[in-house]
């Protein structure tokens, strides 16, 4: 009887293992490609009612969602990033981020544009207390 409660005992250990031999790989594909399902939460959640409340519509803007930057970003923000283009400016990206601590939502103040590259001054919707992505790396 011994026997046998050792030998389940092992076997539930070995496919404990097994589990965990292949799905950690799975996950950390998962994470590098698709990003962290959490903080893709957390944007969609915070930025569209932040957009909104600054006084944006959806009928002003053009494309909204979450993206990765290839490089780290500013440490107080989440490493996921809010991607917006607006219907009057198309061809200028503004990003945003949500703080880490207290969930707040700002615009980073770098912008790019395939037509001036990265734009360092203000915009039509650039914010005044914009944060900069490279601080704080």
């Amino acid at each position: 009887m011994k026997i046998l409660k050792d030998r389940k005992t092992l076997m539930i250990i070995v496919i404990l293992m097994l589990i965990i031999v292949f799905l950690l790989p799975v996950a950390v594909i998962f994470r590098l490609n698709y990003g962290s399902p959490y903080q893709d939460y957390l944007l969609n959640k915070h930025v569209p009612p932040y957009l909104e409340k600054t006084g944006y519509a959806d009928e002003d803007i053009l494309e909204q969602h979450t993206g990765y930057p290839n490089e780290s970003s500013n440490k107080d923000y989440f490493h996921t990033q809010y991607i917006v283009k607006f219907k009057d400016e198309p061809d200028i990206t503004y990003y945003y981020g949500v703080r880490k601590k207290g969930k707040i939502v700002k615009q980073f103040c770098e912008r790019y544009s395939p037509k001036y590259r990265n734009i360092s001054g203000p915009t039509k919707h650039s914010e005044d207390d914009c944060v900069n992505y490279y601080d704080n790396k």
